[in-house]
């Protein structure tokens, strides 16, 4: 195997050191610091789609004044936190 760096190389030569059992163990630290700890660079582009992709469109013909009065109108008054002041 090639190694790309020379820290590369070392590690490589470290991990070849160590049992089996302690090499997973280390590959799972080495794996959460990378999920966790060393974040993906910030893609805004990438996050936007990926909301975008759970929401489903929004279809309404309504205009916002109409959408707005329906959503004022369906609400309704609640007293259940009168009691707690």
């Amino acid at each position: 195997m090639e190694t790309k760096t020379l820290y590369e190389k070392e590690i490589l030569k470290e991990i070849r050191n160590l049992s089996e059992p302690l090499q997973e163990k280390l590959f799972r630290i080495i794996h959460l610091l990378r999920q966790e700890i060393i974040k993906p660079e910030y893609d805004e582009k990438l996050a936007t789609d990926e909301f975008l992709s759970i929401c489903g469109t929004w279809e309404d013909n309504r205009t916002a004044k109409e959408q707005i009065k329906d959503i004022y109108s369906s609400r309704k008054s609640t007293n259940r936190t009168g009691d707690i002041f």
